[in-house]
């Protein structure tokens, strides 16, 4: 069994479960530190972006999920 295949597996598993079940967390640290475009709206609010930038977000974690178990089952042997 190659440990780095199988580590390449529950990484991209893992990554790809966070990106799927948490995108706008993943949106708002790929953000951080940006100026907003728009500067006329009230203080303390936040531009809330579309649905296809997050459709975006949880299409990419699933091509990780799916690649995280294709090096899986590599790294078993199945395949």
């Amino acid at each position: 069994m190659d440990y780095r295949t199988l580590l390449a597996a529950v990484l991209g598993v893992g990554l790809g479960a966070v990106l799927i079940a948490a995108p706008e967390a993943i949106l708002r640290a790929h953000t951080v530190g940006r100026v907003p475009g728009e500067r006329g709206g009230e203080y303390g609010t936040d531009d809330e972006p579309g649905d296809g930038v997050r459709r975006l977000i949880r299409v990419v974690g699933g091509a990780l999920v799916l690649a995280g178990l294709y090096f899986g089952a590599v790294a078993v042997g199945t395949v």
